[in-house]
């Protein structure tokens, strides 16, 4: 079962990945999921938060699909890999949300 701990350490991977990659190209990317992640770590209830945003973020396998379709246009292989990892935990949650 996924929860916001999980999420939360995909977040920082994510983070990593991207900073790590030296480019700027990646400095967006990095600098939005550090804000999601003070975000999710603010909130009074995260286990809330996050089944909203993987409800707002993976609603479904189509839009799952079609997100990791274009992240694998735009992103190198090792920041595809962690976003996928994320996304992966999002659609989880909200495929578990859903039953």
């Amino acid at each position: 079962m996924v929860d916001y701990k999980n999420i939360e350490s995909a977040l920082v991977e994510v983070i990593k990945v991207a900073y790590s990659q030296g480019t700027k190209k990646y400095d967006k990317l990095g600098a939005s999921y550090v804000n999601y992640l003070k975000t999710l770590q603010r909130k009074r209830d995260p286990e809330d938060h996050v089944g909203y945003v993987a409800r707002q973020r993976v609603p479904n396998e189509e839009t799952y699909n079609e997100r990791m379709a274009d992240f694998k246009d735009w992103y190198n292989e090792e920041v595809y890999g962690s976003l996928e990892n994320l996304y992966m935990l999002y659609f989880e949650l909200a495929s578990q949300e859903v039953l």
